[in-house]
């Protein structure tokens, strides 16, 4: 009897004693990140991982996760770990990485680090009617300076040539049939609009280049800040001229000013005397 009352009471001391955990820490470093923080979109961040074992089991797993996704599943074996890492800034507003380290015997430790999107404001303008080239009532040339969305006809674009980032005009001929357009004066299109206020007659000619996306119409509606923006923009896939025209279609552009934006078709009248309704949504 008391021997086996001894080793019932050996026996629960041992079952009572907290395991010895690893230990998992984020490198103090210029440029490495260690606590919670914000960036904007594309912003670079880097993690430095600092793991190691409790001097008797050896590490046998890393992992990180972001939002509930596996990001990364690493088997190792080893009592010390180090990793160095970085990510891009997402669209999506808030990141929570977790990166974490779990020994043979089971003992996960992990660290958090939750990244906030630092994202930009937007003008939006919600419906911009322009006039193609011989549309005598509606005006066919658009300036985005100056957080407004402002139109002139051509006598008028003139006197503010330095603002015109876009002009909307129909292209019929051997070429482009059919087709509602948004170019820029800087895109070196001539023969559209004549006379001594025509664009090819500017001294200063901005240019506007144009990316077609994948984005829906309620995609574009939904966006509110300018993460979806910059992202949707590929400069491999530029063109100065955004053709073709279609009610749906979502464009992106970059303007001369440097500013990035989207707009989208709301409807299209397509001839020479037709008219084209756009919604815009371009960088503060």
């Amino acid at each position: 009897m008391v021997l086996f009352t001894s080793l019932m009471f050996s026996s629960c001391s041992k079952d009572e004693e907290e395991p010895v955990l690893p230990t998992l820490s984020l490198k103090q470093a210029e440029g490495f990140t260690t606590d919670n923080t914000t960036a904007a979109f594309g912003d670079t961040i880097r993690f430095g991982v600092i793991a190691n074992g409790n001097g008797t089991d050896k590490l046998a797993k890393f992992k990180i996760e972001v939002n509930g996704q596996t990001a990364l599943d690493s088997t190792i074996s080893t009592q010390n770990f180090t990793f160095n890492f970085y990510i891009t800034k997402s669209i999506v507003d808030v990141e929570e990485w977790i990166m974490s380290v779990t020994d043979i015997a089971g003992n996960t430790v992990n660290k958090t680090v939750t990244i906030t999107g630092q994202f930009g404001e937007l003008d939006s303008y919600t419906t911009i009617l322009m006039g193609a080239q011989d549309n005598v009532n509606e005006k066919s040339f658009l300036s985005l300076s100056n957080h407004a969305a402002t139109t002139y006809l051509q006598a008028e674009a003139f006197e503010h040539q330095a603002d015109i980032d876009m002009f909307c005009f129909f292209e019929n001929n051997e070429t482009h049939q059919n087709m509602m357009t948004l170019a820029a004066p800087g895109s070196n299109i001539t023969g559209i609009f004549t006379g001594a206020t025509s664009p090819d007659n500017y001294t200063t000619k901005n240019l506007t280049y144009y990316v077609k996306t994948d984005l829906t119409a309620a995609q574009f509606d939904a966006i509110g800040n300018d993460a979806v923006v910059l992202a949707s923009y590929n400069a491999e896939d530029k063109s100065r001229k955004a053709k073709e025209l279609t009610v749906g279609d979502v464009y992106s552009f970059l303007l001369n000013s440097g500013k990035y934006g989207l707009f989208k078709v709301i409807a299209v009248n397509g001839e020479e005397t037709g008219t084209l309704e756009i919604a815009i949504k371009v960088q503060k």
